[in-house]
């Protein structure tokens, strides 16, 4: 996907409860008019979206992505496993041990590992510019 003029919309949300009518149509155009795009991709967790927006707006569905895990530990909500890689964890975990994995190291300080449902991969491509 790397390449001149190739970006990356990390996501398409709107706020809870509330809906534009032909908002993301709007905001790709929008986009693509001042942006020049050779190619746009951009995902929809699989937990809250079936991705049609996308395909309404031209773009095509490539593949699902394996599902993402991250941790939790009491209350904390969920934190992101990009935070707890294993040679970040010496500095972070209170029990520590280099010859353990990333996930005992953490369950052995009480995080607990929770997966998601993995995200739609869309890409517009373009070759019209």
């Amino acid at each position: 996907w790397k390449g001149e003029n190739n970006y990356e919309l990390y996501r398409f949300c709107s706020k809870l409860n509330t809906t534009v009518v032909g908002g993301a149509s709007k905001l790709i155009k929008f986009f693509e008019k001042n942006y020049k795009p050779n190619l746009l991709i951009s995902y929809a967790n699989r937990r809250w979206s079936t991705g049609n927006v996308y395909e309404k707006i031209g773009f095509s569905f490539e593949y699902n992505t394996k599902p993402n895990y991250f941790y939790f530990k009491g209350n904390s909500g969920l934190l992101s496993r990009e935070g707890f890689q294993k040679h970040k964890l010496k500095d972070k975990l209170e029990i520590f041990n280099p010859d353990l994995s990333e996930s005992q190291n953490m369950y052995n300080n009480g995080y607990r590992k929770i997966f998601d449902c993995g995200n739609k991969v869309y890409v517009k491509y373009y070759n019209n510019y």
